[in-house]
């Protein structure tokens, strides 16, 4: 239960109450713990850790070195460590050359590469983007007929989804493969409408090709609901429609595609032939293989800050597993994998805990992937707030939290908190998957200074839970959190020593 903002004329009854409170280990433990009662979260397993960020004191500690799977919390870890090796600067490029009688593209694993989110936000589609590439090519190549399309995706090892992730799944977007040269987010939008007379639904794709088309075996229906969705075979891009379309649909259905950079390397073929500049086949560049590049034509960038502004604040999986194996290739200095990913994570982890004198909570660590859909991932609430309390004290502070979205008002947090909102900005992560639901993240205060790091962690939900109970149960943690800041700036709470 939430306590009242401490009025100046009471603060030396309030100081006499908190410190009492506070000679006590973790004052938030008994609030926290009548919060985790009141959502009757039945055989629900529970982790709190919630540390001053001044001081290094535990306010709560709940099951704080138990592992829990923590969603899309692995994000905290794969964002700052990005912001750590590759720094704030960091930028990835894609570049297209022209390469002999060839054009060749260069990748450099860029999620952000017609993304489109990101494209809506400049006006432009999809199709916008390909015409425009395929007509500065056409100019800046003065016309020349090239024999391949050569496509140079090696920054990452071949592209595939992870090998922990549900396979009855692989053909959503949040199950993309990632690439040395994503596009489009590796998916294909199938927007549905009902058909005329009642006949066969309407498909219009982004992008538009007719080999990606998918059958269609929907129904338009006059009664009941949308239920139409698209199939894929896991090995091709051969897709299939079904279900019924009673009404246009307002989102598009996203189906995550097979060997994207190829796909993209095809409709960049398609377009230069609409432009005439004669393509013929197109092909990955062989690990041995090393193609001259004999004039730029054009070239691509983004920035790392909104890498991971998408990462965070909409919890993308493409952007953080790309992220995750930028880092190994940085690092390595060969193909980033999953494999090579996890031991440079690890080897972060290690160094940054190591000089907040928390070393030892990561060998509890386990990792799999950077985005937190692999259920193999294991972390602890003490190892997630002795991390922001690391990061905190870095020069990727600003940059990292500032990629965290706002409590009660940014991308997965939007919807948060409408029972009441922090007075303070919260900014956290949340983390979901079936029968888990975590918040991690910093209380600021009103210098936007984090104060407050908290990690709460609830695995194991059974299925009669609703799974808002445990997000209440975050909400309450964040609010005494907030209130017990209150009470310290009011000196309603003793110094720690």
């Amino acid at each position: 239960m939430r306590r009242p903002t401490v009025p100046a004329p009471l603060a030396a009854v309030a100081l006499a109450l908190w410190a009492a409170a506070a000679a006590l280990a973790q004052p938030l433990n008994p609030a926290i713990e009548r919060a985790i009662a009141d959502q009757q979260l039945g055989v629900s397993t529970v982790g709190v850790s919630v540390v001053d960020l001044d001081s290094g004191e535990e306010l709560a500690s709940i099951a704080p070195d138990d592992l829990f799977i923590p969603a899309s919390n692995m994000k905290l870890l794969t964002s700052a460590a990005a912001l750590v090796v590759l720094g704030e600067d960091f930028t990835f490029r894609t570049e297209v050359h022209r390469s002999g009688d060839d054009l060749l593209v260069v990748g450099s694993g860029d999620p952000a590469l017609a993304d489109p989110e990101l494209l809506e936000a400049m006006n432009l589609s999809v199709e916008d983007f390909l015409d425009l590439w395929a007509r500065e090519i056409t100019v800046r190549a003065a016309g020349r007929t090239f024999d391949e399309i050569l496509i140079d995706d090696r920054v990452f090892d071949d592209p595939a989804p992870h090998p922990d992730w549900p396979t009855d799944q692989l053909n959503r977007w949040y199950c993309a493969e990632v690439s040395g040269l994503n596009f489009h987010t590796n998916v294909l939008s199938v927007h549905l409408a009902p058909g005329a007379g009642g006949g066969p639904p309407r498909l219009d794709t982004e992008p538009a090709a007719d080999w990606l088309t998918p059958r269609n075996l929907a129904k338009t229906t006059k009664r009941g609901r949308n239920t139409a969705w698209v199939a894929r075979d896991l090995a091709s891009n051969d897709m299939t429609v079904y279900g019924d379309v009673r009404w246009s649909t307002a989102e598009p259905v996203r189906v995550a595609l097979r060997n994207p950079s190829i796909v993209f390397g095809h409709l960049l073929a398609d377009r230069l032939a609409a432009a005439e500049a004669d393509v013929r086949p197109v092909r990955r560049v062989a690990p041995d293989e090393d193609p001259p590049r004999d004039q730029l034509l054009l070239a691509v960038e983004t920035d790392l800050a909104e890498i991971l502004r998408r990462c965070n604040v909409d919890s993308h999986n493409l952007y953080a597993e790309a992220i995750f194996k930028r880092l190994a290739a940085e690092v390595t200095g060969s193909q980033g994998d999953w494999l090579a990913g996890v031991a440079v994570m690890r080897m972060v982890l290690q160094q940054l805990l190591e000089r907040s004198r928390h070393v030892s909570v990561a060998t509890h660590a386990v990792v799999a992937d950077g985005s937190g859909m692999s259920r193999e991932n294991r972390l602890t609430p003490r190892l997630l707030t002795s991390w922001l309390r690391a990061v905190a004290a870095t020069d990727a502070a600003r940059p990292f939290i500032e990629s965290l979205p706002v409590a009660g008002s940014e991308g997965t947090l939007r919807r948060r908190f409408r029972s009441e909102l922090p007075d303070l900005e919260v900014r956290a992560k949340s983390g979901y998957l079936s029968g888990v639901s975590c918040l991690s993240g910093y209380v600021l205060d009103d210098a936007g200074v984090p104060r407050v790091a908290f990690a709460v962690m609830v695995n194991d939900i059974p299925k009669n839970v609703p799974v808002r109970s445990a997000k209440l149960l975050h909400e309450a943690v964040v609010l005494e959190s907030e209130d017990w800041l209150e009470a310290r700036r009011q000196g309603a709470v003793a110094p720690t020593p």
